[in-house]
């Protein structure tokens, strides 16, 4: 569908109602095309914070080399020890 920039000023609901039902509309100003309303697609769904946690800890556990050194907090604690 098209509309002009007048016509989607006045009935913006309307467009946006098509949008959703999967209607692209396209907006015009003095003839030519200046935008597009589209919908936007279904976001894709993402792992749960838990999921995620897990599988990090899975790969630490894969990658480590068990070599362990000192912490952040004890090194700060030498720095200004000195």
């Amino acid at each position: 569908m098209t509309a002009t920039l007048e016509q989607t000023q006045s009935d913006l609901l309307r467009l946006v109602n098509l949008v959703q039902q999967g209607e692209e509309v396209v907006i015009t100003s003095q003839g030519c095309a200046v935008a597009r309303l589209s919908a936007v697609p279904p976001s894709t769904a993402t792992p749960s914070r838990q999921a995620w946690l897990a599988r990090l800890a899975e790969l630490r556990g894969q990658l480590s080399t068990g070599k362990t050194g000192p912490s952040v907090q004890q090194i700060l604690d030498e720095d200004r020890g000195d």
